[in-house]
């Protein structure tokens, strides 16, 4: 019973108050994005420490190796957490994940203002598939175009992949709506996990690592809290305008966060792979 007690007044409380709970998560989200670019700046040192300068071809491709094996950890990790959410979410009972979706989807439908509704309406366009796609077509002819093919290729593969597993998933699991009858915005198809959450996820945090190798330091921290606030942004408006449960969206982070970082890791493992690789081809 406390439990139950405890999950409802969470959830009130996150209806009743939008726009505290949305700041809130846009620090959240802009210290995690800080903390990823840390561990992202001690995987580059370590990599340097850990190699040697000159790798021979058996160690080059143990350096690939790693990269795939950190990536497939990544995989099975985020899916035993989407898991989780799916089957606590089919639970009946007053402490899964339907119970808390239930309380705060009802919550705002009674008490979400209409200036709030229009305010994250305009803010969730951040992961509309239309401008994510021009985003993506369009960053990745830009790197294509200046010789950054390692970085084009990789840029589409999070991209179209995040895609691809967002449609499978969402039609694997079937999860209908909440209703959302307020008007001022609209979505059709399955919830679960939701795609624009995935998506800008992707986006972002790839954007985030692209500063990291084609800008200058000092725009590195700037970049990455805009993108953890971007992300929480557009998640949360989600929940806000009724179209998502809560457990969609957390299904989405974890897809999209899981996806980018799988790419990233591959992409740093081939950038070393490569860097360290040189010398043995200018001699040979």
């Amino acid at each position: 019973m406390t439990d139950s007690v405890q999950t409802f007044a969470l959830a009130t409380l996150m209806a009743q108050h939008p726009m505290a709970w949305w700041l809130a998560g846009m620090a959240t989200g802009s210290m995690l994005a800080l903390g990823g670019l840390v561990g992202l700046q001690a995987l580059r040192r370590s990599g340097k420490r850990w190699w040697p300068t000159a790798l021979d071809p058996l160690q080059a491709r143990w350096v690939l190796v790693g990269g795939m094996a950190a990536s497939a950890c990544a995989l099975l990790l985020g899916g035993t957490v989407m898991a989780e959410l799916a089957e606590s979410w089919r639970d009946d009972s007053a402490r899964g994940w339907g119970a808390f979706d239930d309380a705060v989807a009802v919550g705002l439908q009674a008490g979400a203002s209409m200036a709030a509704l229009q305010l994250f309406a305009t803010l969730t366009h951040l992961g509309d598939k239309w401008t994510l796609s021009a985003v993506a077509v369009a960053v990745g002819a830009a790197l294509w175009l200046r010789q950054y093919r390692l970085l084009a290729i990789g840029w589409m593969v999070a991209m179209a992949g995040n895609a691809l597993l967002t449609r499978v998933l969402k039609s694997l699991f079937e999860r209908v709506r909440p209703e959302h009858l307020h008007g001022v915005a609209t979505a059709d198809g399955y919830s679960f996990p939701s795609g624009h959450t995935s998506a800008s996820m992707v986006a972002f945090t790839m954007l985030a690592y692209l500063a990291t190798r084609l800008l200058q330091p000092q725009w590195h921290a700037p970049v990455a809290v805009l993108a953890g606030a971007a992300i929480f942004t557009t998640g949360w408006s989600r929940v806000v305008l009724q179209v998502h449960y809560v457990s969609d969206v957390l299904a989405g982070w974890v897809l999209g966060g899981v996806w980018a970082l799988c790419t990233v890791l591959i992409m740093e493992s081939i950038s070393h792979w490569r860097r360290a690789a040189r010398p043995l081809h200018a001699t040979g």
